[in-house]
């Protein structure tokens, strides 16, 4: 299944097959990428599951849940999960993809390029 990537400050998207994504991160990783890891993203999280036409109890352990999940995160790139990656670490994933072989998705680059972008939930 396609990853989609959304940038936090325009809220553009761009999708990627999972097999590119793979590769790509094992290619930046190659050229010398540095990774910070992913944050996960609590807040939204929260508010993405937070419904307040059920039950107290039930939102209750949603967040609980979600602490769980927060506190057990560990900074990865290939789960689904609404993850942020950040300025600085996007950036420096495009410039160890720029001049890549395996890149062909000049889009993709740009996209990282423009900064910080969220590894959203499908």
């Amino acid at each position: 299944m396609a990853y989609l990537f959304e940038q936090l400050e325009t809220h553009r998207t761009i999708t990627c097959e999972e097999d590119e994504w793979l590769l790509f991160l094992a290619a930046a990783r190659s050229n010398g990428w540095d990774e910070e890891g992913t944050r996960y993203d609590f807040p939204y999280q929260v508010e993405e599951e937070f419904d307040s036409m059920t039950d107290y109890l039930y939102n209750l352990w949603m967040i609980l849940h979600l602490s769980k999940e927060m506190f057990a995160w560990d900074g990865n790139y290939t789960e689904k999960k609404n993850q942020i990656v950040s300025d600085s670490d996007a950036y420096y994933l495009a410039q160890a993809l720029t001049g890549a072989r395996q890149l062909k998705d000049r889009d993709l680059l740009e996209f990282m390029e423009a900064g910080a972008f969220r590894i959203c939930a499908t």
